[in-house]
């Protein structure tokens, strides 16, 4: 299936709204239910999750994993600006590419 929006797996974003407001991170997973596309940022938005001892090696107990996001609280961060932007579209020769809005920048 053809991906409908504009980040994808291991992007780096910024958090713009929420309690994380601020924080950088890279997209760890992307998933899409019901119309509703959420992602899952590395080391942002970390909530506490009582776990089950699965095996004798494996402690169990409360654990700190990383929470989704929706993808409407993440923006693209341009490597050349270094801040969050919207992404565009433009044609390279028969390939579509994502550039920076505000630089024109290959993302």
């Amino acid at each position: 299936m053809q991906q409908k929006h504009k980040i994808r797996r291991d992007d780096n974003v910024e958090i713009i709204a929420g309690k994380d407001k601020g924080k950088r991170g890279t997209i760890v997973r992307v998933f899409e239910k019901n119309g509703h596309v959420r992602v899952i940022v590395g080391g942002a938005n970390l909530v506490k999750k009582a776990m089950k001892r699965r095996s004798q090696q494996d402690a169990g107990g409360i654990v700190e994993i990383e929470a989704p996001l929706d993808i409407s609280n993440v923006a693209l961060v341009c490597k050349k600006c270094g801040r969050p932007v919207r992404a565009g579209y433009k044609f390279e020769g028969d390939k579509k590419i994502r550039v920076c809005r505000k630089c024109g920048e290959k993302l």
